[in-house]
């Protein structure tokens, strides 16, 4: 380290050709490649290698499609929105328009890469069905007497369909919704594709944004209105979220240099134009360094990533204080001295808080969802890279630049000295050290009661604007799932012919229909009940064998409800798909817990193979899993802190209050974000390893000068040691803690969850860490700080104190 602390005091100009000309290269990336940001909001949060996953391939192997390019969208009619009803009343002219307005999505037209694309070119599975059979019956019901269209299950023909899966609201303006359907809140319509790259991805966001467009301009019809949801509008939402953030960057930029503007002030001008470019420059090129090599490997750019540039650049204005105060510290002494001196007094303090933050991100990589495993492996090697530019990028333009005003008189010197040392009396006397507890008690019992309330919890919402009309769109959904929440089941067909499997295939689905929100047996869609009652109808002892001959009567062969493999003739086995109506709980924590008790109904029926599909089941698992995850990864980020600070602090004393002070930072910023509104989710705990690694910055740079103190002997009384360590990083440690608020600050009005999330729990960490650094920390110093007692007329050790305080 001093072999390169010598080459940047001797070469400046060389060492930053040197960098610059690696990076060169690098950064032509950029030019070359465009910056593809991907954004999923259900994938990209899902659980990796969770349960879902195996279900979602499942469902998707049933269809003949791949689990990764799975969509499942609607599209929601409602009545007319400039007439103000609410209701709509059904009759034929009613579902002439919603056919009409399926078969204009079917022919809506976008032009994506300089190709008109129609739904149609997409590959898309029919399931309206339903819905089509109803308005053929509707159409006949006053001309047969067998044609009965009771809500919801309804009969035609022979044949039982529940009409629940696409009508909702229906008959509220009486006192039982049971009959005909008279009136109904809502009539929707739902599509499922197959998009498994990029390409079809993109073509069919660019068909859910056109029809989303249409659905606000309202000019579609004169009798009816329509919304419609899907993921890939919600990805777009999202992606307009990160622009937010993008352009909020360059104002956090600007509130920073004009900050720095002000700490600089002891330089000339020429000086404090260069070293603020050069410390804003440094964590600049550590993010776009990092990105650079992300791309030349092929490392995919999420949304959530935008928040890296911020991070970074806090972290890395920080650094640059350090090393600045302690450059203009040791001002006498010759350059390469004065290096030397800088790099030994700082550079621990900045390996701690690098390290930290590297392996709190790093373990952040492990996180069980996909975007904020990216997200933590960009921040972490950025982090890296930001340590190492300090070194050799901002280090050597102090060497050539820095430039210090003419010195202010000595009277004034003492004068500033004197604000730290008052200071620390006041906080080391009996009145500041009750008050400290007493405010650190009052922190701890707010944390406390925060966290007695936080829950797991997540939904998709989170990851779009405040402010976007996908908002509104989503609500009705949720209207809409709060009283139909299917969920579909897999299941290998009983041997119809066994009575104990028969038996207990049924008691399996008893069990599944009888959940806690479940409707029960009336609106279970499962075809094994129709084929039993067709075989005792038609006197018939079933087996599979019948299963193709049933299909054909019932005209339903060409519906996706049963697979099945024949040899020679006979049916060797059968795949079911069967569906469980449930009501939605608009909690998502209490959905998840409802798809997790059903999965530990279908466990007890190994036999069966069964697998359960929820459109929502990847967001499930997360939320299951969240609160597990975290306490795994908080223990292995908290092992990693206590021993790097145990490592680069030699001292049981230092390294345990800074362990301490870690943990202390960490519970009161959960408890506090609780209170704050956020809930137990992956954001949560991502942000709970970002604080661990954090708010060791702060409470490093302290317990490392108490070392030293140690080190240096025991003169000093207790309050003169914490008034030297103090003065050594209390400036620093103040100024860096609000260039970060500053740099955060313009977060806060982008109007998306996650990204306000962040800025509130760096913004915490900051005023918490400074709380922390320079109220408590020297509080508990002062309690184990001994010294000896010496004469009070002793010149020499006198001198030696003044001496070790200057």
């Amino acid at each position: 380290m001093l072999i390169l602390c010598d080459w940047i005091s001797c070469h400046p100009r060389r060492t930053l050709a040197v960098v610059f000309a690696g990076l060169l290269p690098l950064f032509s990336f950029f030019l070359l490649y465009p910056v593809e940001i991907e954004s999923d909001v259900r994938r990209g949060f899902a659980e990796k290698g969770g349960r879902s996953e195996k279900e979602f391939k499942r469902f998707a192997d049933f269809y003949n499609i791949t689990y990764e390019g799975l969509e499942i969208w609607a599209v929601l009619v409602t009545e007319k929105r400039s007439t103000g009803r609410k209701y709509m009343n059904m009759s034929m002219e009613l579902l002439n328009e919603v056919e009409r307005l399926d078969k204009y999505v079917h022919n809506v037209s976008v032009v994506v890469d300089d190709t008109v694309i129609h739904y149609d070119d997409l590959h898309g599975i029919e399931i309206n069905y339903v819905f089509n059979w109803y308005k053929y019956a509707y159409s006949w019901s006053d001309f047969f007497a067998d044609i009965n269209l009771t809500y919801p299950v309804g009969t035609a023909m022979g044949h039982k369909f529940f009409i629940g899966s696409h009508f909702f609201g229906v008959n509220k303006h009486k006192e039982s919704f049971r009959g005909p359907i008279e009136k109904m809140e809502f009539v929707t319509l739902w599509y499922m594709n197959q998009t498994p790259n990029m390409r079809e991805r993109k073509r069919l966001q660019a068909l859910q944004l056109e029809l989303f467009r249409l659905s606000r301009l309202d000019n579609f019809s004169d009798l009816i209105s329509f919304e419609m949801y899907g993921d890939q509008v919600a990805n777009a939402e999202m992606l307009r979220g990160t622009v937010y953030t993008v352009n909020l960057f360059v104002v956090g930029v600007i509130l920073m240099v004009a900050f720095m503007a002000f700490a600089f002030n002891h330089l000339i001008l020429r000086s404090q134009i260069i070293l603020i470019l050069a410390a804003v420059g440094s964590p600049a090129i550590a993010t776009a360094t990092c990105f650079a090599i992300l791309g030349w490997i092929g490392f995919p750019f999420n949304s959530i990533m935008c928040i890296t540039p911020f991070l970074v650049m806090g972290i890395g204005v920080d650094d640059a204080f350090l090393l600045l105060h302690a450059w203009r510290r040791y001002g006498k002494h010759p350059v390469k001295e004065r290096m030397r001196i800088v790099v030994q007094q700082i550079g621990p303090s900045m390996a701690i808080t690098s390290a930290t933050n590297t392996v709190a991100f790093g373990v952040g990589v492990f996180s069980p969802t996909p975007q904020m495993s990216g997200f933590c492996l960009c921040t972490c090697f950025a982090i890296f890279l930001d340590f190492v530019f300090e070194f050799l990028i901002f280090a050597p333009f102090i060497v050539m630049f820095y430039q210090a005003k003419d010195h202010k008189p000595a009277k004034e010197k003492k004068k500033r000295r004197v604000t730290w040392g008052k200071f620390t009396k006041v906080l080391t006397s009996n009145v500041g050290r009750v008050s400290v507890i007493a405010i650190t008690a009052i922190l701890y019992v707010c944390a406390y009661i925060g966290l007695s309330d936080m829950n797991p919890s997540f939904d998709p919402s989170k990851t779009f604007p405040y402010d976007s009309d996908l908002l509104i769109s989503l609500r009705n959904f949720e209207r809409v799932q709060s009283e139909y929440s299917p969920i579909n089941f897999i299941s290998a067909m009983p041997n119809v012919s066994k009575p104990q499997e028969l038996s207990s295939f049924l008691e399996m689905i008893g069990r599944l229909e009888h959940s806690d929100g479940c409707y029960g047996p009336e609106r279970t869609q499962v075809l094994l009940r129709d084929f039993l009652e067709w075989g005792e109808a038609n006197n018939e002892t079933l087996t599979l064998d019948d299963l193709p001959a049933y299909l054909s009567v019932r005209k339903i062969k060409d519906v996706n409800i049963v697979q099945y493999n024949m040899t020679n003739g006979t049916v060797d086995s059968a795949l079911m798909n069967y569906i469980v109506i449930c009501r939605g709980d608009l909690d998502w924590n209490l959905r998840a817990k409802k798809i997790d008790h059903m999965r530990k109904i279908i466990d007890e029926y190994p036999q069966f193979q069964t697998s359960l599909f929820d459109y929502d089941s990847t967001i499930y698992d997360l939320i299951i899993a969240v609160k597990d995850e975290l306490i795994k990864a908080v223990l292995i980020t908290f092992a990693c802190m206590t021993l790097a600070c145990a490592f680069m602090i030699p001292s049981l004393t230092g390294a345990s209050i800074a362990t301490l002070s870690m943990l202390s930072i960490s519970f009161t910023l959960l408890g506090i974000l609780a209170l704050w509104g956020q809930s137990l989710d992956p954001v949560t705990m991502i942000n709970v390893l970002m604080a661990i690694g954090l708010s060791v910055d702060f409470s490093a740079h302290v317990c490392y000068h108490y070392h030293l103190g140690q080190r240096d002997g025991l003169l000093l009384k207790a309050d003169e040691r914490i008034t030297k360590i103090l003065r050594a990083v209390g400036r620093p440690m103040a100024e860096a803690s609000l260039s970060t608020l500053i740099c955060m600050f313009p977060l806060f009005f982008v109007p998306v969850y996650i990204i306000v999330a962040f800025a509130k729990t760096v913004c915490l960490v900051s005023l918490l860490g400074l709380f922390h650094g320079i109220v408590i920390i020297p509080v508990c110093l002062s309690f184990l700080i001994r010294t000896k007692d010496t004469p009070s007329n002793n010149l020499v050790l006198n001198e030696q104190k003044e001496t070790m305080l200057t």
